[in-house]
């Protein structure tokens, strides 16, 4: 199931995200920070209820945002879990009126698949900025490829894959 985080999925997320932290892969986060900003995440949990997918919506003007800790189970891999928590989080965008999203990956495949458009970070300096903090304060900053989306007016609500093979199910 695809939800908005609550407070308590704080620690779970931590964990998940740590794991891709460890190895270079995306920067950390503290248990504060998540709990302070667990409104910005989406989550996907197994049927316990385990936080086994999640991502966040980094803010940084009231038109734009980023898509980021991105991150899925290791055992859950290739079920679409990573898109369904993207597309949470663009439903959350929309929600909030932010006009375009970037993103930052490792990999091209994963965002290209969900119509976002390559593009370089330096469109973005307050993105720039935070890095030079983070620099600064001693963290190694992973170069990654950029992408981009305008979620714009006319852009439509898109469906969970859950969702999307329901349909098709009924349909068939």
């Amino acid at each position: 199931m695809v939800r908005r985080a609550v407070r308590a999925d704080a620690p779970q997320i931590l964990d998940l995200v740590a794991q891709y932290a460890t190895q270079g892969l995306m920067l950390s986060r503290r248990l504060d920070e998540i709990a302070a900003r667990i409104d910005n995440y989406v989550v996907a949990t197994d049927g316990t209820g385990r936080v086994i997918a999640c991502a966040a919506l980094e803010e940084y003007s009231p038109s734009l945002a980023e898509v980021s800790s991105v991150a899925v189970a290791p055992a859950h891999h290739g079920r679409g879990l990573g898109s369904q928590v993207v597309l949470g989080i663009e439903r959350l965008a929309r929600a909030r009126d932010i006009e375009e999203l970037f993103a930052l990956s490792l990999t091209d495949n994963f965002f290209l698949s969900l119509s976002y458009k390559p593009t370089t970070v330096s469109r973005y300096p307050e993105k720039l900025a935070r890095y030079e903090t983070l620099t600064r304060s001693g963290v190694e900053i992973v170069p990654k490829r950029c992408f981009q989306k305008a979620l714009g007016r006319s852009w439509p609500t898109p469906q969970l894959v859950e969702q999307a093979l329901t349909v098709r199910q009924k349909v068939g």
